[in-house]
């Protein structure tokens, strides 16, 4: 749980103390509190005021004056610190309560990421014995740009038969590449056949918490060896 939403500043986390203890007092309910909870808070910003002023002073700073007001601090945070982290995971505590209390609104629906528009370009490095060598880059994106915003990485499917295969439906899911150069292995009874590969890229998430896929790269044939 990050901890911004507490003020860093001592002028700022007095207003955002008492602003805290008033609401929870008036309604802890609506804040998903109790009273004795609300009580708790305001006890402790009743501590706080008088030590800051105190601290704070010209008349009244001494190094044990502001020793007392840091110590009172910590102990503020330490209680109202986990009362605020189970403000902002209620559901049931509205986005402006939890604004107008001064704790994070956190965000309940991940956004969603959009579908790749570039298609990648597949070229053959070298053959190998059960072994195909190809490299992958963005064709619609400047040079040294291997995956488009959004995209993990290539999803690389693959038909082997004895004539270059036209459609992506013709193939096989082979995996997700991450890295460019990279490798496929085929197998011993393929040797000779004609291996052709398809790639597209793919999101990590996307809209309903799918992987979003991008249009097909140019078939890429080969000879198993």
């Amino acid at each position: 749980m990050a901890t911004d939403y507490i003020p860093q500043k001592d002028a700022d986390f007095g207003p955002w103390l008492a602003n805290l203890a008033a609401l929870a007092t008036a309604a802890p309910a609506t804040y998903g509190l109790t009273a004795p909870e609300a009580a708790a808070i305001t006890a402790q910003e009743a501590l706080w005021a008088p030590a800051y002023t105190l601290a704070t002073d010209p008349g009244t700073r001494t190094p044990a004056a502001v020793a007392n007001k840091d110590a009172v601090r910590a102990a503020a945070e330490s209680t109202v610190r986990p009362l605020c982290v189970r403000v902002s995971l209620n559901p049931a505590v509205t986005a402006e309560n939890k604004t107008a209390l001064g704790v994070t609104v956190r965000k309940t629906v991940p956004t969603p990421v959009p579908a790749p528009l570039t298609r990648p370009g597949l070229a053959l490095i070298a053959v190998t014995p059960g072994v195909q060598s190809i490299r992958y880059t963005d064709v619609d994106l400047p040079a040294g740009k291997s995956k488009p915003a959004g995209a993990i990485g290539l999803q690389l499917w693959a038909a082997i038969g004895t004539v270059p295969a036209v459609d992506p439906a013709q193939a096989s899911f082979q995996g997700v590449l991450t890295k460019s150069p990279a490798t496929l292995a085929t197998a011993p009874g393929d040797r000779g056949k004609t291996i052709t590969m398809f790639g597209r890229w793919v999101t990590r998430s996307g809209p309903g918490g799918q992987s979003q896929n991008g249009p097909w790269s140019d078939p890429l044939v080969s000879i198993c060896m």
